[in-house]
């Protein structure tokens, strides 16, 4: 007996809806029945709906293909056109976002340091080789490690840099005399010169709303010049980067890479024809971590000075991905930059680093603020998680890293060398737009050529309400703003139950993850007011219309608002508002169309409009997205424990799910209300399963996302304690998995203190003590009791009396002077053996010795920070200061570092006291998940 006909069910709702299934055109009913049953008539009419039924399945491209999963995918399409809809709209959305990764993170082929590799076949020129400057890279962050200002490996890095510099110079010399013994016709070889600068000097830092005063001594610079002569010296581009190391970091990235890039640079070019315009100048500079003294010293008392025209800083802070633009000051440089083979940069980097909200800065400061100089400052960004920690190696640096930042740096330095008139519109100025298209090409323009241009995205707009393809109104304006608001505040719902729950940034091992932790909530809140305000009196084309019009005018009103207040950054709004228009544009075509066709009546948008709409903008809102959560999400990790992280990035991810594909709010509205209930109703049962999953499996930190903890063990010579602080940098947990452990370690308890309200516990790292809240260990008990020395373990004596050669402060030339009420006297450091001193009083200054202006005219708390090369012993300071009479004395605290333990995972012992190194057992306790910055320190009281 053969089968029944199975009874297929395809409903439209009206032939207004008819065009929302893209897959299928309405078919006729075809009745149940038995073929034994049927007479010849009935059988005939049968037949006749049956191939009625396949030329309209042939018609819609939908005949049932053979194969399993073919024949499933035909039978979803079939039976259920929403789910089918859906699924390939996301499945595109998907696929733009894959796209997008794989254009984001591309790095260019490493070139080896073989002698056939680093010669262009087709010019004979060398080539730039990754694999010479990771062999300067291993050398200064392994064989050097550490490289401190002032200590030992801060002179071996010196004579290394020297060494090699020196051997460049001498093969530019044989090149040159070659090519002179030969007779060749050939261009000029570049002059090869060289400076070694020594200096003394002083700036004002004010960094994180805090005044600092910097004073150096004998900070070093390592210089080399290549030009054409002297008809190039008077016009120079400088390349900057510093070979200095931060504490408990050796630096592979920040910044042994830079340097390993400028000594390629100078193979190079030093063995081609001499650029013909401009000189480049080399600075290696050695002070940049002990807040940026030695660029401080070359732009201020550097002989080449005068002749610098604009600058390219190069720094680094990740370790993967492209280098970015992240700061640009010119017109002309940025320009220059268009022509690097892998552009990547953008003005909202600009724009968000000059708020402040990025803790951070670099040695362009210097240069645009002391030498009023344009240029461009450049660092590697990605996986910034191992910035400033032990694991900053040439092993976590990504293959073609190296390479990408060397090409786009040698490309750029050429260009400017060689055809760029320095002399010519290159005064400072942040109107200008600039992004990268993917990293394929680079665009800039003027700000005021941004707001025509944005004028004309606002005329186009107003074209589309005319022509009637935009049909916004007061309800779906309203609806599409709360969407926005609703996506970027529900989030933290998810933040707040998630801390309730002691899982504070169980987020921060991967950047993407805040968006599936986040996500599913602002996804479903942002829906769940559509559907509130979906109107049921009009059809759900003209929802969908309507919504997807007011998306537009979002846009296109902060695109107002941006142009008005002349933010560079607007440019993100005007291509929204831009590629918004052109998809309404043409969905106002394709419905024409369909009308006149007779396939549909009234207003909708067709299917086709979302892939449209979604192409351009997902792929752009994805590329932009993954700079933005490289950048913030390891940033998190290092902004203080009072920073709310869980919202920072529960807003940024409402921000991103909103941006994302903005079509989707009209999208949701495609197949009514009930559909939209039963997404927000899936949107909020996934983000509950997220919320398990989460607060079960996942922990805040890994090995290669560690925490940051800060250990001080601190020697208080005036009051003779002994103490070890302990803090941290982010908000994630800290007492039960680091603290108590050195708890049960030292067979002590630890005492809390406010960072707040102790200002002065981490004055060695000011002004960074700001955001260190301690947990303090009293260290006497435990090395009294662990000592081999009997005497020491039972004295009662102090165990600072056994420091050696602590840092002292006298005063010398006192004098006063009693009709301006005014004591004068000199200060004089010496602190043999270390380094960085850190020295605060209150008085109110009339005038020093520094060349600086007095910050203030009152009574005011001065923290003076002074840094040295290796082997600098001390320093003197001349102050005059309000004061009641001769014997009003200044009181000063003096706080310096110890040269031990910077990589070696050592400290001075305390003289007679055993073998007690105290910090070593910290650092071979460290759990796995977490990164030490650790180093031992003195603090003395002094009456001046």
């Amino acid at each position: 007996m053969a089968a029944p006909l199975k009874q297929r069910h395809i409903t439209l709702v009206n032939t207004d809806d008819a065009h929302r299934f893209p897959t299928l055109e309405p078919l006729p009913p075809i009745a149940p029945s038995s073929s034994s049953s049927l007479s010849n008539k009935d059988q005939q009419h049968h037949q006749q709906q049956q191939l009625l039924l396949k030329k309209k399945l042939h018609h819609a491209s939908l005949k049932r293909p053979n194969g399993a999963l073919q024949g499933l995918v035909y039978d979803i399409r079939l039976r259920h056109p929403r789910a089918s809809a859906w699924l390939l709209y996301l499945a595109f959305l998907f696929m733009l976002v894959v796209v997008s990764f794989r254009l984001h993170y591309a790095l260019p082929t490493p070139v080896s340091s073989e002698e056939g590799a680093t010669v262009d076949p087709s010019t004979g020129q060398l080539r730039f080789s990754e694999e010479n400057v990771r062999k300067t890279v291993r050398y200064l962050s392994e064989d050097i490690g550490y490289r401190v200002v002032g200590t030992e490996q801060d002179q071996d890095t010196q004579i290394y840099l020297i060494k090699e510099l020196q051997y460049l110079k001498e093969q530019a010399q044989k090149t040159s005399a070659r090519q002179v013994g030969a007779g060749a016709l050939v261009d000029p070889m570049p002059n090869f010169d060289m400076w070694i600068q020594v200096e003394n000097g002083a700036h004002q830092f004010d960094f994180m709303s805090k005044v600092v005063m910097k004073m150096y001594t004998n900070m070093t610079n390592i210089i080399v010049r290549l030009s054409c002569g002297p008809e190039c010296d008077t016009n120079s581009i400088l390349l900057n980067a510093h070979y200095d190391t931060t504490l408990g970091s050796p630096g592979a990235v920040d910044d042994a890479l830079p340097v390993g890039v400028m000594l390629e640079m100078i193979r190079i070019l030093s063995q081609r024809p001499a650029l013909k315009k401009n000189s480049l100048i080399f600075l290696f500079n050695g002070g940049e971590e002990s807040l940026q003294d030695a660029s401080h010293s070359f732009i201020t008392l550097h002989e080449l000075r005068h002749s610098v025209r604009a600058v390219i800083n190069l720094e680094g802070c990740g370790t993967s991905g492209p280098e970015i633009l992240f700061q640009a000051n010119s017109q002309p440089m940025i320009e220059a930059y268009r022509r690097v083979p892998y552009p990547h940069g953008t003005v909202m980097g600009n724009d968000l680093f000059s708020t402040g909200i990025i803790l951070s800065d670099t040695d362009f400061r210097q240069f645009v603020e002391y030498g009023n100089l344009t240029g461009l400052d450049m660092a590697v960004y990605k996986n910034s998680y191992l910035y400033h920690t032990h694991l900053d190696l040439d092993a976590h640096m990504e293959q073609g890293l190296p390479q990408h930042l060397g090409e786009n740096t040698l490309t750029l330095a050429t260009y400017l060398g060689d055809q760029v008139d320095l002399q010519e519109n290159m005064e400072q100025t942040k109107a200008v737009v600039y992004f990268d298209v993917f990293g394929q090409f680079f665009v800039s323009y003027s700000m005021d050529t941004a707001i025509l241009s944005h004028i004309a995205v606002g005329g186009l707009v107003i074209l589309s309400v005319v022509m009637g393809a935009s049909r916004p109104t007061v309800r779906s304006v309203v609806s599409v703003v709360l969407s926005l608001v609703a996506a970027l505040l529900t989030p933290s719902l998810t933040a707040l139950t998630l801390q309730s729950l002691g899982k504070t940034m169980v987020w921060f091992t991967h950047e993407w993850l805040p968006i599936a932790i986040f996500g599913p909530l602002g996804a479903a809140a942002m829906l769940a007011v559509q559907m509130a305000f979906h109107d049921k009196k009009a059809s759900r084309g003209t929802n969908e219309l309507q919504t997807f019009s007011a998306i537009q005018m979002l846009y296109t009103v902060t695109m107002a608002i941006g142009s008005w207040a002349r933010i560079a950054s607007s440019y993100f709004l005007a291509t929204y508002a831009f590629l918004t228009t052109a998809a309404l544009l043409f969905n106002h075509r394709q419905t024409n169309a369909q009308r006149r066709a007779g396939h549909m009546t009234g207003t909708g948008v067709d299917y086709a409009t979302y892939f449209v709409a979604a192409g351009p903008l997902t792929l752009w809102c994805s590329y932009l997205a993954f700079s933005l959560l490289d950048l913030i999400v390891p940033l998190t990790g290092r902004i203080g424990v009072d920073a709310p992280v869980d919202h920072i990035m529960a807003i940024m991810t409402g921000f991103c799910v909103f941006s994302f594909s903005p079509s989707l709010l009209a999208f949701s509205h495609r197949f009514g209300r009930k559909s939209l209930k039963r997404i927000v109703t899936g949107l909020v049962v996934l983000q509950v399963a997220v919320i398990v999953w989460v607060s079960v499996f996942m922990s805040p930190y890994d090995e290669m996302h560690p925490k940051r903890v800060f250990v001080q063990h601190l020697r208080n010579l005036t009051s003779g304690e002994s103490l070890m602080y302990v803090a941290h940098a982010d908000a994630g947990p800290f007492y039960t998995p680091y603290v108590s452990p050195i708890e049960s370690l030292l067979d002590t308890k630890a005492t809390f203190r406010s960072g707040g309200e102790n200002p002065g516990d981490w004055n060695a790292v000011y002004p960074f003590n700001q955001f260190l809240d301690s947990y303090v260990f009293d260290t006497t008990p435990y090395i009294r009791k662990h000592t081999t020395n009997e005497t020491l373990a039972k004295s009662k004596a102090p165990l600072t009396d056994l420091i050696h050669s602590p840092p002292r402060l006298v005063a010398e030339k006192v004098s006063y002077d009693a009709a301006r009420g005014v004591r004068k006297l000199t200060m004089l450091c010496t602190h043999p053996e270390y380094i960085w001193t850190v020295m605060s009083f209150d008085a109110e200054v009339v005038s020093w010795s520094m060349d600086l202006a007095v910050p203030s005219k009152e009574r005011f708390h001065y923290v003076v920070r002074n840094a040295g090369g290796y082997r600098t012993d001390g320093w003197r300071l001349e102050v005059e200061y309000k004061a009641s009479g001769i014997d009003d004395k200044l009181r000063v605290e003096l706080t310096a570092m110890e040269t031990e333990g910077f990589g070696k995972d050592v400290e001075r012992e305390l003289e007679g006291s055993g073998e007690i190194g105290l910090m070593r057992k910290v650092v071979k306790a460290r759990p796995v998940d977490v990164t030490l910055t650790y180093f031992s320190a003195v603090l003395s009281n002094f009456d001046l």
